[in-house]
């Protein structure tokens, strides 16, 4: 959790709010460096590391230790345990998705504080499945989502246990391997958000949009289940992601929390909050208004907030009134010169 910033809940004539300050790319990645900066922020709470990262992090060690097979029984694919992780997996989105939604939207449990648009989630429209957005973002969540993210666990289990993964001295467990596990569960965040920058950019490729990309789209005011609402190849793109700890990880953990960091994010990182509050002074910090900004628009804001590939590229939108004017601009343009 994370100190809730004293903010003005001012909306403008739509009923619309934005943070007041502008989004500022990650001392991390400035140039000229900035250390005193980067470390506070890696290492400070708020931060980098805690709380949110920590948090799941921790959640893949209780998973594994807990809630998984053991390595050896998932050497042979067999339904019992394959059904066992799905059913889990289920269990975890259900809880984590369907909580957020049922606190922010149905209770209501913030009111209005902090969130991005006026609007409700939209219902009787027939540009959704059910002409409902919160059940066709509940049916692409569940019925592809979840098995599909479940699949790139599974597949990660079997390799590991028939030798095909994590072979260079993993049963060893000395120091080194724990220095390793150690630095590859600190870059996992910033896997996610290098691979989804580049995942995104091929989905917005005009033939996939079109055939794939579009149905996420649909989701201009976002709600939590909008996160994992996708054509089921982008789910096989977005959860890819966990391809770099196979090429990488000499632990299934690793794995297991890339996994876990591409199917919970999304539950936050599209709440349609820019914090969820706890109380009246504490909150978790959904860093949502970043890809908000993307859903408005369209063409800014591509990748994950921890990566820099938008300021680099020329996509960063820093959420200010002024940055507004101009992406309205470079739309009329391109409108014009087609």
């Amino acid at each position: 959790m994370a100190e809730a910033t004293p903010t003005s809940n001012e909306r403008d004539a739509r009923g619309n709010w934005r943070p007041a300050a502008a989004i500022q790319p990650l001392p991390i990645f400035a140039w000229p460096p900035k250390p005193a900066r980067t470390v506070k922020w890696l290492f400070g709470f708020p931060g980098y590391l805690w709380p949110m990262n920590a948090f799941w992090l921790g959640v893949s060690v209780l998973t594994w230790l807990f809630l998984t097979p053991e390595l050896a029984a998932m050497a042979t694919l067999e339904a019992w345990w394959v059904g066992l992780i799905l059913l889990r997996n289920l269990g975890f989105v259900l809880l984590l998705f369907g909580g957020l939604h049922l606190y922010l939207y149905i209770l209501k449990g913030q009111g209005d504080r902090l969130k991005f648009r006026a609007r409700p989630l939209a219902a009787g429209q027939k540009r959704f499945r059910f002409n409902n957005q919160t059940r066709e973002n509940v049916f692409y969540a569940l019925v592809y989502g979840v098995p599909i993210a479940t699949a790139y666990e599974v597949a990660t289990y079997w390799l590991f246990a028939n030798g095909y993964l994590g072979f260079f001295g993993a049963e060893a467990g000395g120091a080194w391997f724990w220095v390793w596990f150690a630095l590859l569960a600190f870059a996992a965040p910033f896997i996610h958000a290098f691979h989804f920058y580049f995942g995104h950019r091929l989905l917005h490729w005009a033939p996939l949009y079109r055939t794939v990309h579009h149905l996420h789209h649909r989701n201009i005011q976002v709600g939590p289940w909008s996160g994992l609402s996708m054509h089921p190849v982008e789910h096989a793109i977005y959860f890819s992601t966990v391809v770099v700890q196979w090429l990488l990880a000499l632990h299934p953990v690793n794995a297991l929390y890339q996994i876990h960091l591409a199917l919970f994010n999304p539950a936050l990182g599209h709440s349609g909050f820019e914090k969820v509050l706890v109380s009246k002074t504490f909150g978790v910090d959904s860093g949502s208004y970043f890809h908000q900004l993307h859903h408005q628009y369209f063409e800014c804001n591509y990748g994950g907030s921890l990566a820099p590939l938008d300021q680099w590229f020329g996509t960063f939108h820093n959420g200010t009134a002024e940055a507004d004017a101009a992406m309205r601009q470079r739309q009329r343009d391109r409108h014009r010169a087609a």
